[in-house]
């Protein structure tokens, strides 16, 4: 066995002010700072968002804030909390911090992992030494003197005695509800009701009278016993809810979950025959749950191996179900279809609350990227004038080629289209790419046909493909002689990456 040289470390001298002042600033410093060896990829916006909006509720004075967090499983969440802890320490006057988990031992994890980091030479170099103040030091409780006062962090399993919390006339004035429910105890109801009547009665009523700042981090489960499901139609709660791909498709945190990772677990959910728990635990979805209508593991995959380049199309087109601006509006669906062996193939999707113009933008851009032509716009309402501002915009920014077309629902009704669409998905008559999957089999879980109000704005896309083929055929297959003809003149993806720059610049 051959030794290898140990790493080169290099100390360096900065001012203890200027660097306590930028770790109570910026939380990557600090998590820098205080966990150098594990702390590896900054955190995303959405984490950065989340550690503003815990910091603005714990330094309120005496207020009693309730905060819900919800985070994906496997995103970090409890990391983050261990840091938050370690500010109150740190920055805050808090004295009393109880954590709690769903056992003492995984609670009793939490505060050693904090007390690490307050071991940690870069800490006790910046702060001082807590150890120096020690009253008393067990698994479960640490008293010591530090930072100008006295601080108490305990550590109790969920459905423990509260007996003994009011230490030297101080009670909790941060308490913290890390994950206390079990994927077990959400399967059941009696287990879930006794678990919250103990956090309400119990547990909360043993805060500090002059303010206690409440926290409860979990992910959701896919049982309408969730206790996250249940604060987030709380109005008494202020909620913080994430899913771990965000809504233009990405991951909510790349660095740590790559999206290809996380289409591949959800890939091995939906063939185990359990989507559901990727879209309660990874996508934070309350309303996941098994649709009878169909089952998702049964559903064809692409004609093709997808780990090689797809076979030329026959055809292609876009379609767009339009929506409103505002951000209670509902999205707005744009899909990208090619045409294989005579059946539609959702490839590309975009599901965004988008303004009309960004609508037409990123539609002519998916149509300049992928050379295709046909863009066909479900037409009800004020929606029937987008086409309009599309050839407008063509117009104005000369881009020509385009062929705009209107797409109506006809006399039978959305629930009923999206019934005849799942039993054509199943048949094979219709095929969603691997990338698209994630958004199309969520819609599927929660559609309900007695109700008029689903999520459907991507199921509506596909009951409209078919339709397309019928009505608009000639154009789809005039589509693939256009793509010809470009490949032949050599413009293909260099003149598309023109127009697409320029219409981008000219907005």
């Amino acid at each position: 066995m051959i030794e290898q040289p140990a790493e080169k470390v290099t100390e360096a001298a900065f001012n203890t002010g200027e660097v306590q002042t930028l770790a109570k600033e910026n939380l990557d410093f600090l998590a820098a700072l205080a966990m150098p060896l594990i702390f590896t990829f900054g955190f995303p916006p959405v984490f950065q968002a989340v550690w503003q909006w815990l910091l603005a509720a714990t330094l309120e004075m005496r207020s009693f804030p309730q905060l819900a967090l919800g985070l994906p499983r496997g995103f970090g969440k409890t990391t983050l909390i261990k840091i938050y802890i370690l500010y109150c320490i740190l920055f805050t006057q808090k004295k009393f911090i109880l954590i709690i988990s769903s056992t003492a031992t995984l609670a009793e994890n939490i505060l050693s992992d904090v007390m690490d980091m307050l071991n940690e030479p870069n800490i006790k170099r910046t702060f001082g030494d807590w150890k120096l103040g020690v009253e008393k030091e067990t698994q479960s409780l640490k008293k010591f003197g530090y930072r100008n006062r006295n601080i108490t962090i305990a550590a109790l399993g969920a459905g423990a005695s509260m007996r003994g919390l009011n230490i030297k006339n101080e009670r909790p004035d941060v308490m913290i509800f890390e994950d206390i429910q079990t994927r077990e105890q959400a399967d059941s109801q009696v287990q879930s009701e006794n678990l919250e009547k103990w956090m309400v009665g119990t547990a909360m009523k043993a805060k500090s009278p002059t303010g206690c700042t409440y926290i409860f981090v979990a992910n959701m489960y896919p049982t309408k016993w969730s206790i996250l499901r249940k604060l987030k139609s709380n109005p008494t709660w202020t909620k913080f809810i994430a899913g771990g791909i965000l809504a233009d498709g990405t991951s909510l945190w790349e660095d740590l979950q790559p999206i290809a990772q996380l289409t591949k677990e959800f890939e091995n959910d939906l063939a185990m025959g359990r989507p559901e728990i990727f879209y309660s635990e990874v996508l934070n979805d309350e309303n996941a749950s098994s649709n009878n209508l169909i089952d998702l593991s049964l559903l064809p995959s692409l004609p093709w191996d997808e780990s090689d380049a797809a076979p030329p199309p026959a055809g292609n087109f876009i379609i767009i179900d339009p929506a409103g601006q505002k951000a209670s509006s509902d999205s707005t669906a744009i899909g990208y279809f090619e045409v294989h062996d005579a059946r539609p193939v959702l490839m590309q999707l975009v599901n965004e609350i988008l303004s009309p113009g960004e609508t037409i933008r990123r539609a002519l851009a998916l149509g300049l990227t992928h050379n295709c032509r046909l863009i066909c716009t479900e037409s009800v309402a004020y929606q029937a004038s987008l086409n309009y501002w599309f050839r407008f915009i063509c117009e104005q920014q000369s881009l020509y080629g385009f062929d705009f077309t209107e797409l109506y629902p006809g006399g039978y009704s959305k629930n009923s289209r999206i019934l005849a669409m799942l039993k054509s998905y199943a048949a094979g008559e219709i095929f969603v790419a691997k990338s698209c999957k994630p958004q199309v089999h969520l819609q599927i879980t929660q559609f309900n046909p007695l109700r008029t109000d689903n999520t459907d704005d991507v199921l509506d896309l596909l009951t409209y493909a078919p339709k397309v083929l019928e009505m608009y055929g000639e154009y789809v297959v005039a589509t693939n002689i256009y793509q010809q003809k470009i490949k032949r003149n050599g413009q293909g993806n260099k003149s598309g990456a023109k127009k697409i720059a320029k219409l981008y610049m000219s907005s």
